[in-house]
């Protein structure tokens, strides 16, 4: 074969080439070491200390992380139900409660003395892992918050097992108030958001994360609700001393609407032992104000509540405003694909009715007559587009970085990786560009070449180099079903007798593209049956792996090149 050297030659190569793969697992190891060795010698001579230091990636620290991210979460719709709608008898002799709160207190001190050995990230993104400068930062920044929101209030308040109307007004404030103080926790969670290692990969591994941003402002709108509730309700146990008869004995919304609504076996929130009714009530006019809906039902009754109604509903609006954007544009981002897909359908109509007619009489067979007439071929089209859209495959181009954009934005070998990754499967089905015998970087710039292309039933794929066919190469079936034929086919019967049917996971071409130029037998058809996806692999990709890579050429490729001749004088076509 002319593109390759003679066979001495090539045993040199394939010598040369044995020697560089058996020392690339050793030069990787080598050149693994030179960084570490040249990081510990960077790091020593600048003074840094990092033993002791825990690292982002640290396999205990991301467990440690998920049971912080699960206390907070408790600690955000606990902690606000316990100040504004539980009585103060239940917070402090509910033994199963004190336990709780204890552990989770627990749990927050050792995460408070964790942050002075915990490495932590600039906002460029760069790994601080110094202990001087973490120590420093810390205590500049999130100690004091988390000295606060670690007092284990359960325990100081836990002797005090009295009744409720033993407690004056201002004790109780003072137990809500060191409850409260753990919500001062919460100003961790953006810096956890950005710097947990767990955190980030699980954002980075959704699918979609518009569906995640959903799932974020539908939480928020939750929580926020949940927030006002229990805001709402706390305003009426401030004015009334208790959930007790004080809520019936002094002016509050509670009171209001207890007057006007109730009725036996309703709903009830007078009481000590109803939590879950005060909040209910409290629950609904928080999603009423914020959503704008506004019953008014439940309406302020106090000077105190209509100040701090007003207040509520305010920051509602702005809130609820807030959320209705956000929630338009995470819409209009699901719908990017069909939108997508709608531009297309109209641009095809565009074009469509810009065909000229077609006159049946000036076809010089029925079969031109069918695939030419402007009514046939029109809906030909809109099927394809229609079967493109199921497939997910919407772009313009046939390229890697048509279909997937963002690799334009790589870097040059990240580009090469991304498309090795995508097509690896199928560069497997190709024995002499599988992984036996071409390494990763070989593949990769195979890969780079490769195009997926489409096809509707009934169109023909032509293999040659003439300036009506898509070029010489190899067809990788990805899906739908083809008849093929190798070489030049001059009747319906030869084909006929020639064809043979290819489907997903099979090769059509892989020794015919070896064979050289201006080769009758290296030409070939494939005629579609069904809606049909091909990974294409150029000839010139071909060529250049197995020039680069004589071992797979001798070992390998030369075998399909022969197999490919003498299947096609002895006159048996087949997949090779």
């Amino acid at each position: 074969m002319d593109a390759f050297n003679s066979e001495n030659e090539q045993s040199s190569d394939t010598n040369l080439d044995k020697s560089e793969q058996s020392s690339d697992s050793n030069s990787v190891n080598q050149k693994k070491y030179k960084v570490i060795n040249s990081v510990h010698k960077v790091v020593n001579s600048v003074g840094l200390k990092t033993t002791g230091v825990i690292f982002p990636d640290n396999k205990w620290i991301r467990y440690w992380d998920i049971l912080i991210c699960l206390s907070l979460l408790t600690l955000l719709f606990v902690i606000p139900y316990q100040v504004g709608v539980t009585s103060v008898s239940f917070t402090l002799t509910n033994t199963t409660r004190i336990v709780f709160s204890s552990i989770i207190d627990f749990i927050f001190i050792v995460d408070t003395i964790l942050y002075f050995w915990r490495a932590y990230r600039e906002p460029d993104g760069r790994l601080v892992f110094d202990l001087k400068k973490i120590r420093r930062h810390y205590l500049r920044t999130f100690f004091v918050w988390n000295l606060l929101g670690s007092i284990p209030s359960a325990i100081i308040f836990a002797g005090q097992m009295t009744p409720e109307e033993d407690f004056s007004l201002e004790a109780i404030i003072v137990s809500r108030v060191f409850d409260l103080l753990k919500l001062f926790r919460l100003a961790r969670v953006p810096y956890l958001l950005r710097s947990s290692d767990f955190v980030v990969q699980f954002q980075q591994n959704q699918k979609s994360q518009a569906k995640l941003a959903l799932v974020k402002y539908t939480f928020l709108l939750i929580v926020a609700s949940h927030l006002l509730a229990c805001s709402w309700c706390f305003l009426a146990f401030v004015q009334a001393g208790n959930f007790g008869d004080g809520l019936l004995e002094r002016n509050n919304w509670i009171l209001f609407w207890y007057n006007n609504n109730y009725e036996e076996g309703m709903i009830n929130p007078i009481g000590e032992g109803q939590n879950l009714d005060r909040y209910i009530l409290s629950m609904f006019w928080s999603i009423q104000t914020i959503t704008s809906i506004g019953y008014g039902n439940i309406s302020p009754f106090t000077r105190l509540e209509w100040w701090f109604g007003s207040i509520f509903m305010l920051l509602s609006g702005v809130l609820w405003a807030y959320i209705i954007g956000s929630l338009v544009g995470v819409a209009a981002a699901l719908q990017v694909e069909n939108e997508l897909h709608r531009n297309r359908i109209d641009e095809v109509n565009v074009m469509i009715s810009q065909f000229a007619k077609s006159d049946p009489t000036k076809a010089n067979y029925a079969c031109e007559q069918e695939m030419y007439d402007t009514d046939i071929f029109a809906k030909r089209l809109k099927n394809f587009i229609h079967s493109q859209k199921l497939t997910h495959k919407l772009s313009a181009t046939n390229d890697m970085s048509g279909s997937f954009p963002v690799i334009n934005s790589l870097s040059p070998e990240m580009q090469r990786v991304s498309c090795f990754m995508l097509v690896r499967e199928h560069l497997e089905l190709v024995p002499y560009l599988s992984s036996r015998f071409l390494n990763m970087h070989e593949r990769s710039r195979v890969a780079k070449e490769c195009m997926v292309l489409d096809f509707p039933p009934g169109e023909t794929i032509r293999m040659s180099e003439d300036d009506s066919s898509i070029g010489r190469g190899i067809f990788v079936m990805i899906r739908g079903t083809a008849f093929a034929t190798h070489g030049v086919v001059k009747s319906f019967s030869q084909r006929r007798r020639k064809a043979f049917v290819i489907t997903a996971g099979q090769v059509f071409g892989a020794g015919e593209v070896l064979l050289s130029e201006g080769n009758v037998q290296s030409e070939g058809r494939i005629e579609v049956i069904s809606f049909t996806r091909v990974l294409f692999i150029p000839r010139r990709a071909v060529l250049a792996a197995l020039e680069r890579n004589q071992k797979a050429w001798k070992d390998c490729a030369r075998w399909k090149y022969f197999l490919a001749i003498t299947t096609h004088l002895n006159g048996n076509d087949k997949a090779t």
